[in-house]
């Protein structure tokens, strides 16, 4: 009796254990484990210069690791190089879990000013060698080296009330980026402008001509000073400023009729000689006058004796 029953209770315990590895086998995940880039961070790169990308990757599968982990980055235009050989070997990655990658990205020298599109890819496989794939896009700036230049910002030495001056300023781009929103402006006690001189966009390695003009005042005299400040934009719409400082010495102004007056006095400034010359060569031709008369009666009546 004792060994029928234990040979039931067997029976049972087998047959319990079949059904469990037989549920155990119907609920098997099926899922495919997926790779993501979740965030990434970098500063702007100066060619020349290395800057450090930190890439931070999760497993996103809730149940399954993912192994034999190869992480690759690339830039199609092949400008910004990463260290190595832009690649890195993991082990794995528990489901759940993230993988954080730091690299340090170089631009060359002539690489294109602006944003680059790199590609990070990702090759893995599940516990059973199942391979799979995953990319994504990843943003990095290139800045490049920025300046403006300028000549003829200069006010003469001495400047009358009133008056107008006119500047012709040349702007120099001579850095290796192009620069937008040029504009001058001028602060000086004692000259007015009519606003803002704009000058636009300058090209890497050109130059543009600015004109001012300043209206002097008639209230202030002696030295006067300021400045004539240079604005900028790159192409990141960061802002630059430069300043030149600048003097020149108001002068009164002499009134009209003064001047004028010592106009005419300067060109005739001795005109009482030409008066006593007129007299004395208009007396001289009237006492020729008779002289002569007299003198041609006089040989008429020598004439006539003969």
């Amino acid at each position: 009796m004792k060994k029928i029953i234990v040979s039931i209770l067997c029976f049972i315990l087998a047959f319990g254990f079949s059904l469990c590895a037989f549920a155990e086998e119907k609920t098997e995940d099926n899922s495919t484990p997926r790779i993501m880039v979740t965030d990434y961070k970098i500063d702007s790169i100066t060619p020349g210069k290395k800057s450090q990308l930190t890439i931070t990757v999760k497993n996103t599968s809730s149940k399954k690791a993912v192994k034999n982990i190869l992480f690759t980055l690339s830039d199609g235009e092949k400008e910004l190089v990463p260290d190595g050989m832009g690649t890195v070997f993991i082990d794995s990655i528990v489901a759940g879990n993230t993988y954080i990658w730091k690299t340090n990205l170089t631009a060359i020298h002539s690489a294109r000013e602006g944003r680059h599109e790199l590609t990070f890819s990702a090759e893995y496989e599940d516990k059973n060698g199942t391979p799979y794939s995953a990319n994504a896009s990843i943003f990095a700036d290139v800045k490049q080296a920025v300046n403006l230049d300028f000549s003829n910002a200069v006010l003469p030495k001495k400047t009358v009330q009133g008056e107008t001056i006119s500047l012709s300023i040349n702007l120099m781009n001579t850095g290796k980026s192009e620069i937008s929103n040029v504009k001058v402006d001028c602060e000086i006690d004692g000259l007015t402008s009519g606003g803002t001189a704009f000058a636009g966009i300058i090209p890497v390695g050109e130059s543009r001509q600015c004109s001012i003009n300043l209206n002097v005042t008639k209230e202030k005299l002696g030295e006067i000073k300021g400045k004539i400040i240079f604005s900028y934009e790159d192409c990141f719409g960061k802002k630059y400023t430069k300043e030149q400082d600048v003097s020149t010495v108001i002068e009164k102004k002499i009134e009209e009729e003064k001047l004028e007056t010592k106009t005419e006095e300067k060109k005739n400034p001795q005109w009482w000689l030409f008066l006593l010359g007129g007299i004395i060569l208009g007396g001289g031709i009237g006492a020729a006058i008779p002289i002569a008369v007299y003198s041609k009666k006089q040989r008429k009546q020598d004439e006539q004796r003969l």
